[in-house]
């Protein structure tokens, strides 16, 4: 089973880097795996001045630890909450260890987690595993800042289950496909179709494109009645409610724009979290042209993305893909 993980990552076992002048091994990697099927690997960088920090790989991106305090009761928190520390709760969950390579350290088996969005790009986690529980502050970092260099070999994600493509499902795009698109040397690594509507055949569809460059990570490539929008992922914290019920963001209000519940009818190639077929999640559109931001909840997790319209010849020459369906009227985002 250790096998079978040890392709679900961008680093190496033993690659020497540098913070801050200071220079660290990757000494030791934990692979952990969610409730809901995602899969991340914890890593402990061991400096030559003797100190130990720790750097998550999850979704393609890179987050620098260090340990911290001020930990809430379990029971005091709830997805979406604020916390008197200025953090927002935006996940809580449950992880098992599934594989350990190096001196990775002792880890328990199975632990309750919190993954907090603070002010300022701070991000946290809580181990509850442990008596008293720990506390993990830190923000994104790049391999190249930190020195490291990608493996070459094509990181894997977790499979899409197997299943027909349902009827009205057209895709534009496959796994395995590769184009320049906004800087990033993107491949297509899997798809997710979903919808929402009162009835199945009201449903409105869209399609979204798992896009992955091994410096830029992971980006989300959504087309919704011929309209294309690149989606990278925001920090909960940086958005805040109005009394109209728009957001605001960097001082930018967001107007709302739609709500509903989105089901996932079909997916395919490789995903970062283990996908079921109709599973669903609360979601909410706001928009200031070009952008949409939204905001999609379970009881368990809280995320926030923002998404930039592109037109679609960007997309035909990016992946050199036929010309593309004309878009269908107006994108609410459109300028």
């Amino acid at each position: 089973m250790r096998a079978a993980y040890e392709a679900w990552t961008s680093l190496e076992l033993g690659a020497r880097g540098r913070l801050e002048g200071t220079p660290f091994t990757l000494d030791g990697r934990t692979c952990i795996r969610s409730r809901r099927g995602a899969i991340w690997n914890d890593w402990a960088l061991r400096f030559d001045d003797g100190r130990t920090l720790f750097l998550a790989e999850a979704a393609g991106a890179l987050t620098l630890y260090e340990e911290g305090s001020l930990v809430p009761p379990l029971v005091h928190v709830t997805v979406g909450g604020p916390l008197d520390t200025g953090f927002v709760v935006v996940e809580r969950g449950e992880a098992t260890r599934v594989a350990q390579w190096g001196a990775a350290g002792d880890a328990p088996a199975s632990y309750a987690y919190v993954d907090l969005s603070g002010p300022g790009g701070v991000v946290a986690t809580i181990d509850y595993g442990s008596d008293p529980p720990r506390v993990f502050v830190g923000r994104e970092v790049s391999a190249a800042a930190l020195g490291l260099s990608a493996r070459p070999e094509r990181v894997r994600f977790i499979p899409a289950p197997e299943v027909s493509r349902p009827k009205g499902v057209d895709t534009w795009l496959a796994p395995g496909d590769v184009g320049e698109l906004c800087g990033m040397r993107a491949r297509v690594v899997g798809l997710v179709s979903r919808s929402t509507g009162p009835s199945e055949e009201g449903r409105v569809r869209w399609d979204e494109y798992l896009l992955f460059d091994p410096a830029a990570g992971l980006r989300w490539l959504v087309v919704a009645d011929g309209h294309w929008s690149i989606v990278e992922p925001l920090e909960a914290a940086r958005v805040g409610d109005r009394p109209s019920g728009a957001v605001e963001i960097d001082g930018v209000s967001y107007e709302p724009q739609s709500n509903g519940v989105a089901r996932v009818d079909w997916a395919a190639g490789e995903l970062p979290w283990e996908v079921k077929i109709g599973e669903t999640a609360d979601v909410k559109d706001f928009v200031h042209p070009p952008w949409t931001v939204t905001r999609e909840s379970t009881p368990h997790e809280l995320t926030w993305s923002r998404g930039t319209l592109l037109s679609p010849d960007v997309i035909v020459k990016a992946f050199g893909k036929r010309p593309l369906p004309k878009p269908g009227g107006r994108a609410p985002h459109d300028v």
